[in-house]
């Protein structure tokens, strides 16, 4: 279960470092966009996509973490 997780996150994080790079680098004005997004939170879609799967990544570690704590 644990490494189940890992690997979500860990997928989940390389996703939005790509979503990342390839709006930067691949696209005019790229480096702008990274910079105002930085400042202002307003990104493209695949970064918000990416950023929402990183969101219900992590909600899903913390979710089953919960139980233990609550003993």
């Amino acid at each position: 279960m644990v490494t189940e997780q890992a690997e979500s996150l860990r997928k989940a994080i390389e996703n939005l470092i790509n979503a990342k790079l390839h709006d930067a680098l691949g696209k005019p004005g790229g480096l702008g966009r990274l910079v105002a997004h930085r400042v202002t939170g307003v990104a493209s879609y695949d970064i918000r996509n990416a950023e929402r799967q990183l969101d219900q990544a992590l909600s899903e570690v913390l979710a089953a973490q919960e139980p233990a704590y609550a003993e």
